[in-house]
């Protein structure tokens, strides 16, 4: 019987004479990853492992502390600037035109990318370590993210389908340090949301199961990329990775953002956080992250919510970029950290998480 999900790799050998071995003829051996659902490909070459300080090189903290320190007093999003500085939704889309979860502010976005786009204050601190997004920081944020989901529903039933992400700092593409993720919702798919839902619908028609929990299920037997649970998410790192150190945490059984219960939204703050330690254990201080979703009026049984959250370059002065020709261009990623290695590292801040995990 044909495997419902292969984890396909394809070898290849690059050789050349050396300058580095006397000239001597050097072959390397390359891994060419593809995605089980949407055949993407990355490539690994064993000769860059260890070498990820290469690419993007040791954060500078002073010159964070320094962006961070002259970019704060003219912050919107710091002290109570955010009352006056930031729009609001009419009165009979979002009551007060704002939602407001503890410290955390929702407000629309003044220059929107989609029909809706909504920018959440993550928190009141301005600059902030990864170690420091907290599962009670993050959970508010969550929060507001579904409190906004439900009230865009019944407002704008148009807005289908809807995202929650994050870029935190420069080398991320945030404009700002003050920590923020941003929500957007459209009458169309992005672009890889319609691929995923088509290809989950696809992948549901050949095979009568959902990909998402046979994926769950498989990662968990093999164990090398599953690094564990939060309640009702599963967490584990891509077998072919589209971005750096690139980590999933599926939600097991909500297909879009208003089946997701705050239980659900609770456990992937839990996990979210621990991600975050993992990252900076690694020497990382940069993300981007993505929460998709299935369409908002309808349950998708084909499709899982799940976040898929990646590291960006560190920063520092003048650093490179790390997407290039390949990745933009031919779509391809490249691994500096193999992802069985990258759940090792994630298995461990989870086991620090407290409380009980749900079954």
């Amino acid at each position: 019987m044909k495997e419902k999900i292969r984890f396909e790799i394809h070898l290849q050998k690059s050789m050349f004479h050396n300058p580095m071995f006397d000239n001597g003829l050097d072959t390397q051996e390359l891994e060419i990853r593809k995605d089980p659902l949407t055949g993407r490909q990355s490539v690994f070459n064993p000769r860059l492992e260890g070498k990820a300080a290469v690419f993007f090189g040791s954060s500078d903290q002073e010159l964070i502390d320094r962006i961070a320190r002259e970019s704060e007093p003219k912050c919107f999003l710091c002290e109570d600037r955010w009352k006056r500085m930031t729009p609001t939704y009419p009165e009979s889309m979002v009551p007060g035109g704002r939602v407001i979860v503890g410290e955390t502010v929702l407000f629309p976005n003044l220059f929107p990318v989609s029909r809706v786009h909504a920018v959440i204050r993550v928190g009141a601190r301005h600059s902030i370590a990864l170690r420091d997004f907290s599962p009670e920081l993050v959970g508010e944020a969550f929060r507001a993210a579904r409190e906004f989901s439900d009230l865009l529903y019944k407002a704008d039933g148009a807005s289908r389908f809807v995202t929650l992400n994050g870029n935190y700092l420069g080398p991320a593409g945030a404009s700002i340090p003050h920590p923020h993720f941003q929500m957007l919702g459209s009458d169309l798919p992005f672009t890889h949301l319609e691929e995923l839902l088509r290809l989950s619908h696809a992948y549901r028609e050949a095979h009568s199961t959902c990909f998402w929990t046979d994926l769950i299920e498989k990662e968990r037997q093999i164990s090398q990329r599953f690094i564990g649970e939060t309640g009702g998410v599963s967490w584990l790192t891509s077998f072919s990775p589209q971005g750096t150190n690139e980590v999933l945490g599926i939600v097991g059984d909500a297909t879009n953002l208003r089946e997701m219960t705050a239980e659900d939204f609770e456990d992937l703050a839990r996990g979210f956080s621990a991600v975050m330690r993992a990252y900076a254990a690694l020497g990382h201080s940069t993300f981007n992250f993505s929460l998709y979703s299935g369409p908002q009026d309808q349950t998708e049984k084909s499709f899982r919510c799940f976040l898929r959250i990646i590291t960006r370059q560190n920063v520092y002065a003048n650093y490179r970029t790390d997407d290039y020709f390949l990745q933009k261009l031919l779509r391809n990623e490249i691994i500096l950290n193999t992802p069985e290695k990258l759940a090792q590292h994630m298995v461990r801040e989870f086991a620090s998480i407290p409380g009980k995990r749900r079954p």
